[in-house]
């Protein structure tokens, strides 16, 4: 039998309300987009121009720093044995100090789950402007958690848009289950 649903909490309910665009990016923040995307298969290059990346994101919202680690590994999954059943490309993790957001990170996994190839650079950057804006609820909208709600993909879109990037887009359906965890001392989101 299915219970009733809880009716959404106020972090949910300020996370759909915000759908409009983080960050204006400037000249800076685009030409680091083109170069992610010309940067070739190297993590420790492609590290560098998504740390500058946020950095310039960062600066242009007034947030804390939040570093970018690459790791040169496969993409954490789970496999039944016949087909793979999730997989997780990267993830925001921060803690807080006094209300205030610290110790920031982005990390990625530079590696496909099965086959263990080099991720593309548009998933790179996707996963990238992805965890940002998970950065961007805690650190610049204050929120307690960071769900995917509608509002945050509209964040996320606004974002690629005005970055001149077209292909980010919302997680298949099988992807949009990977939930969020959050508690008071550390905040880890997939």
């Amino acid at each position: 039998m299915f219970g009733r649903r809880s009716p959404p909490d106020s972090t949910y309910l300020r996370s759909q309300a915000k759908s409009g665009l983080p960050v204006a990016p400037d000249v800076v923040a685009r030409g680091l987009v083109m170069s992610v995307l010309e940067a070739g298969e190297d993590a420790r290059e492609r590290r560098r121009l998504g740390q500058l990346l946020v950095d310039t994101l960062d600066d242009l919202a007034g947030l804390p720093a939040c570093a970018v680690v690459v790791a040169d590994r496969p993409q954490v999954h789970q496999h039944d044995g016949r087909r793979l059943q999730s997989k997780t490309y990267g993830y925001y993790r921060c803690r807080f100090a006094g209300g205030a957001v610290t110790e920031a990170r982005i990390r990625i996994y530079h590696r496909t789950a099965v086959r263990q190839l080099v991720i593309s650079p548009k998933v790179f950057l996707n996963t990238l402007l992805h965890e940002w804006v998970h950065h961007y609820d805690f650190a610049g909208l204050l929120l307690a958690r960071s769900p995917h709600t509608a509002g945050f993909y509209a964040r996320l879109r606004a974002l690629a848009d005005a970055l001149d990037v077209g292909f980010v887009l919302p997680p298949e359906p099988d992807d949009a289950r990977l939930a969020s965890t959050a508690s008071a001392a550390d905040v880890r989101v997939a």
